[in-house]
This record gives C-alpha cells, sequence and structure tokens, in this order.
C-alpha cells in the first residue's frame, strides 16, 4: 500500500538517528504531476553507502530494528510508485547523489544507476541544508514521474485525490510512529497527552501529531482511571530453549457515553479498532483487531485496547514477514493471552453496559438534565431524520408554552411546547412533567422533532437508570420515544390532537404500572 511505502522511507529515517523528518507532496504548476519528497537530518551516506543503499538486494543494516532491515524498503517502495527514484545525500558539505530511472534502464536494456547533476536538485538541497544546517548530515529521498500514486484522470481529480492522500499518509505515520512522536518514555508511563517526542515528522510543512491508541491521555489528575490499565511481562521459550521476553498491556476505556465528541475522535472509537495494537521496536505494525480471530468484533469489546510490545529477536517466532506486515502468533502464546485477556474483557464488558446516571436530584426543575446517557441516541437520530417526514414552525407563543405548526393537515396550535433555541440535542430530559407524563414534544430552531423524557417516570428510572440497559437498548428506547413524537407531529391535527395527547397520558400511565415489574434501579 501507499501508507506502507511511506513509511518505509520515513522508518529508513529514524534507523538513520534523524530527530526531524520533513515530507513534501506536491502537484506541478499545471497539475498534472505529483513530486514526492522525503527530507531528514539523519547520519546521511559517502558516495560507497549511497551506492550500497541503492542497490537492490543490499546488505542487512547494522541495525535488524527497523521495517525494512533486509535492503528492499527503499527501492520496492520507491519504484511501486514512480519511475525515478534520486537520493541525495550530504556529510558536511560533501554531497552525493544517485538515481535509478525506470525509463532509462528500459531504454539501455540494463540496470543503469545514474549519477545526476545535483544543480538540477538546488530547491531540494536548500530544503536539505534548512533542516540539517550548512556542517550537518543528512539525505532527501525524491519519487518523480510518480504513476501508480493517483490515477491521472484530470486536474481536478488529481486535487481531491492528493488532498485524501495526504490525510491518509497523516493517519497512518500517526499510529505507525505514535511512540516515536509523542515520546517512547512519554508513551510509556502514560503521557501522551505531553509529548516529549523523539523525532518531529511534518508533511506539508504541518507536524504530524502521535496517535495514541491506549486511550491514556484520557486520564488526568482529576480523573486517574477514566482508562484502566494493567502491564505484563510475559517470558516465552521457544522450541529450541531459548527465551524472550515481551509485553502485553490492558487499556479499558470508559463508556462511550463518557467521552465527549473530540474524545471520541480522538480515540477513534469503533467496532474495527478494537482489539491488538501489536508493536515491533515501537513500529505500530497490527492495529486493529483480534489476530487468529482470538474474539470476535463485538461491541462489548469496544472498550478494549491491547497493547503488545517485542523486538525483532521474536521476528522468527512470531513469523514476522519481509514487509512487517503480518504476524503469526504461536498456539502457546494465544492460549496465554487468552488467560490474560480475560479480567480485561470482564471489565471492558461491564464499563460497556454501565450507564451514564443522571447525577442531579430530582426535582421540579424543567432545565434539560446530564445529556451524556442520550447523546448516542441524538446522533443516530440526526444522521436518519432527513428520511423522515419534517413539519414547519408557524409561530410560536413562548409565554403559554404554544406552538404553531403546518403538516399535510394544516395549521395546528400545540400546547406544553416550545422551541429549543441553539440546540442540536433530539432526545433530552427533564425532572418531571406535568400530570406525570413521560414524553413531551418540543422543536429545535430549524423545526426538527425534540422528544423531552421525564426522569421522575417510574419508567425512566427503572429503564434507563438500570445497569442492565445497554446503550444499545437505550438508543432503541430514544429512536422509539422520537419516532411516537415524530409522527405526532406529522399527523395531528385540530380534531385529533386531544387524541394523542391523550393516548401519550394513557401510555405514560400503563407504562409507570408495568415498570414495577422491572428491577429497581437503586
Amino acid at each position: 500500500s501507499h501508507q506502507a511505502a511511506f513509511a518505509d522511507i520515513v522508518d529508513n529515517s529514524i534507523a538513520a538517528e534523524a530527530s526531524h523528518v520533513a515530507l513534501d507532496i506536491e502537484e506541478s504548476i499545471f497539475g498534472n504531476e505529483i513530486t514526492v519528497s522525503f527530507f531528514d537530518n539523519g547520519n546521511g551516506m559517502d558516495a560507497v553507502s549511497i551506492k550500497e543503499a541503492m542497490r537492490y538486494g543490499s546488505e542487512k543494516r547494522p541495525s535488524p530494528k527497523s521495517l525494512g532491515k533486509f535492503g528492499m524498503g527503499l527501492k520496492t517502495a520507491s519504484t511501486a510508485f514512480c519511475r525515478k527514484l534520486t537520493v541525495i545525500s550530504k556529510q558536511g558539505l560533501a554531497i552525493e547523489a544517485r538515481c535509478w530511472d525506470v525509463d532509462l534502464i528500459i531504454e539501455c536494456d540494463d540496470w543503469v544507476l545514474t549519477k545526476p547533476d545535483v544543480f538540477d536538485y538546488a530547491a531540494q538541497i536548500e530544503k536539505l541544508t534548512q533542516i540539517t544546517g550548512t556542517d550537518g548530515s543528512g539525505t532527501v529521498v525524491i519519487w518523480e514521474n510518480v504513476d501508480r500514486l493517483i490515477n491521472s484522470s484530470g486536474t481536478d481529480y488529481i486535487r481531491e485525490s492528493l488532498v485524501t492522500l495526504i490525510e491518509e499518509i497523516r493517519d497512518h505515520l500517526a499510529g505507525t510512529f505514535g511512540k516515536f512522536l509523542i515520546g517512547r518514555e512519554a508513551f510509556r508511563h502514560g503521557l501522551s497527552a505531553e509529548p516529549s517526542p523523539d523525532v518531529i515528522i511534518e508533511l506539508n510543512g504541518e507536524p504530524i501529531k502521535g496517535w495514541d491508541p491506549t486511550g491514556q491521555f484520557l486520564n488526568t489528575v482529576e480523573e486517574p482511571d477514566r482508562v484502566i490499565s494493567e502491564k505484563k511481562v510475559h517470558v516465552f521459550s521457544n522450541l529450541q530453549g531459548k527465551s524472550s521476553r515481551f509485553e502485553l498491556n490492558g487499556y479499558v476505556l470508559p463508556n462511550k457515553n463518557k467521552m465527549t465528541d473530540e474524545e471520541l475522535a480522538a480515540i477513534k472509537f469503533s467496532n474495527d479498532n478494537q482489539g491488538f495494537y501489536i508493536y515491533r521496536e515501537d513500529r505500530l505494525i497490527f492495529g486493529g483487531g483480534w489476530p487468529h480471530r482470538l474474539f470476535s468484533q463485538d461491541a462489548h469489546l469496544n472498550l478494549l485496547r491491547v497493547e503488545l510490545n517485542f523486538d525483532h529477536n521474536l521476528d522468527d517466532t512470531f513469523e514476522i514477514d519481509i514487509r512487517k506486515s503480518k504476524i503469526n502468533l504461536p498456539l502457546k502464546i494465544r492460549n496465554e493471552f487468552k488467560k490474560a485477556l480475560a479480567p480485561w474483557r470482564n471489565e471492558a464488558s461491564r464499563r460497556y453496559r454501565q450507564n451514564s446516571k443522571v447525577h442531579r436530584p430530582l426535582g421540579t426543575s424543567d432545565e434539560p438534565a446530564d445529556i451524556n446517557l442520550h447523546k448516542d441516541s441524538s446522533r443516530a437520530i440526526k444522521r436518519q431524520r432527513d428520511k423522515s417526514t419534517k413539519v414547519n414552525v408557524v409561530s410560536v407563543d413562548g409565554q403559554n408554552s404554544r406552538i404553531i405548526i403546518e403538516n399535510r393537515f394544516g395549521e395546528t396550535e400545540i400546547n406544553r411546547a416550545a422551541v429549543v433555541a441553539g440546540t442540536d440535542i433530539l432526545v433530552t430530559t427533564v425532572a418531571s412533567l406535568e400530570g406525570g407524563m413521560l414524553w413531551k414534544i418540543n422543536m429545535t430552531e430549524d423545526d426538527q422533532t425534540v422528544v423531552v423524557l421525564n426522569e421522575g417516570h417510574e419508567f425512566y428510572r427503572r429503564f434507563y437508570l438500570s445497569t442492565e440497559a445497554s446503550p444499545v437498548l437505550i438508543q432503541a428506547m430514544d429512536s422509539l420515544f422520537w419516532a411516537l413524537a415524530n409522527a405526532e407531529l406529522n399527523s395531528i391535527s385540530d380534531i385529533s390532537k386531544n387524541n394523542f395527547e391523550e393516548l401519550r397520558f394513557s401510555l405514560s400511565d400503563s407504562l409507570r404500572h408495568l415498570a414495577s415489574e422491572l428491577p429497581d434501579a437503586d
């Protein structure tokens, strides 16, 4: 993939002890060509080193830690997406350059490694010098004649695709090198919210922020246990009797209802992102999911993240492939993992079923209560509401709590209703409602239906505040109440409005009695 190819080149820079890596993805003036450049302030190469680095099947790197330790990463990653690969490296004032040009190789029918004129790359060398300093060392890798990164289907398409490409690369590098971008010590001690980076990676001039899938950044001084974590070191003996160590860390996230939209985005909360995050030498090589189907992807495990750390000494044990993209856990280790994960799974399931209780005491206030319990429902309804029929608000009498709406039956006055200003919350609560009704109807400023639930109603208390009520059940019940409210607004008329109000009173009364058969929330 192009994400893996970019990671390979960046990893070359990290392997060369770079502290600053800069990527430029640029389109030509006419928007029909793409050029990619990778700059770093690593060790640099002399004439012998650069020639060896450009040789296919070159010697293994001195350090086996990197993603491309087999000597294929730079060339294969580059020529998979471009037809001309140029590498320019400097050590002090000495500059060396080599180039593979696929078109020239085809024309000459020979593997011709050329030595380009460095003056043709004056702009790249100037930027390289800015990053390294005049007397410093570093390298720039340049992809030209890029023909497989983006399909050339017109300049507008290229520009749109380029925006998407840049975001994909940014996300991938943020995860793959997240520990380096946060700082490995900071990551290890749960301080990803206060990064101390080992390396800075920029993409088109903007620094990439490292991603921490464990969610440790959600913990604060005030709430140090929002994310529960446990770390374990395992010792594994292979068939030859050689012992190796690896680290298995478990993290249980807060209930979804107890995270803000920004926190959910930062943690990338979804079914696809539960499960394992496997780091080889602090590079993320597997992100999200359960290797060997250790467990099925289940909503109850959305709160569980597992971090596996190991070094290159376990490459053979874990059967790491040449691309460092596949891992095969031995059966013995899989069984150990299942035992270790059991308490974390139980805690994740417990937290998943745990709902955010309404914290303020019940009273007579008509102010909205803590809406976290119904936040997911509002989001889900907003995504689908345009598929439902909507009424129009004709006039509002706020003093007397009356709204005149217009639906297919004409204009109708709705009693005990209000227009809620400045909100997109479609399911909310109040401490009590007149006559002990379970729900009533309000409207937003843009004519959307709002269902208001009565916290003091026995059904609300026993159903919504029960530990047995999962987020899925709550969303389903909220959706039902909202659909009933929306249907009422679309079907009501002056002739039938009293009947609809009586229906709500009757349903509220029946549900109050039926709720006595439910477990008490207390």
